[in-house]
């Protein structure tokens, strides 16, 4: 068990890829903090379910766009486990709208579920992180992100997620000196997509899963992975290489 000992924290980790995240790293062996802002149930269930595999985890409730709550929560949490290890952002919220039909508060919106959210979770987490000998941050971001491709029905989400990419990379440089990695996981169209390209634009000719998803983030997470930082790691099945 690779994380023995470590304790994690994921955003958004209730439902779907969140959800196998956090059970791949509890199987690793890492306690759990599991983030919710709406899903309650779900998360209970998650919890329970870690528990019953022999690993300590507490359910922590805040929306992230609340920077102050955000602290405070996160605080108390990894006071009750006793560090924190790994900050795996994986909350995120879409807006199917293209830039023209796009409102101010829509666009806003956009920004605060996708780059905001980010940026306060890793405030809230770093001074714990920067305490760890293998601190980690782990951001999911986006495969168009990652090849800047435009893709004007997602207008708000695509650019958020474009500033995820570069929040990235700025943390990997400052925090480096803290011991710090800080790395992204970009991942294609999942098999749990709302909407998917055609199976003949991926050249692996599948639709990727959120275990997928989850296995890049354990190799991040990994101590033995403490040389690669400012990496973003596509689960896409080869699609927009």
């Amino acid at each position: 068990m690779p994380l023995l000992g470590r304790v994690a924290l994921v955003t958004g980790a209730a439902q779907r890829t969140g959800r196998s995240i956090a059970m791949a790293l509890a199987k690793a062996g890492a306690d759990l903090v599991v983030h919710y802002h709406q899903s309650e149930e779900a998360a209970i269930a998650l919890t329970e379910e870690i528990r019953k595999m022999g690993r300590r985890a507490e359910r922590v409730k805040v929306n992230l766009n609340d920077a102050e709550a955000t602290t405070a929560v996160f605080e108390s949490a990894v006071g009750r486990l006793g560090r924190l290890d790994i900050l795996v952002n994986n909350a995120s919220g879409i807006i199917w709208k293209g830039l023209s039909e796009t409102t101010i508060p829509e666009w806003h919106r956009g920004l605060d579920e996708t780059l905001h959210i980010t940026y306060h979770a890793c405030q809230a987490a770093l001074p714990f992180l920067r305490q760890s000998d293998a601190g980690r941050i782990i951001n999911l971001i986006d495969v168009d992100a990652d090849a800047l491709l435009a893709v004007p029905r997602l207008t708000p989400y695509k650019i958020g997620k474009t500033g995820v990419l570069m929040l990235t990379k700025t943390l990997a440089v400052t925090e480096a000196p803290h011991g710090v990695t800080v790395n992204g996981v970009s991942p294609g169209t999942l098999d749990n997509s709302e909407r998917k390209p055609r199976l003949d634009q991926i050249p692996m000719g599948a639709y990727g899963t959120p275990e997928e998803v989850a296995r890049a983030v354990i190799f991040l997470a990994d101590p033995a992975s403490g040389y690669i930082t400012g990496s973003n790691l596509k689960v896409s099945g080869g699609y927009l290489i």
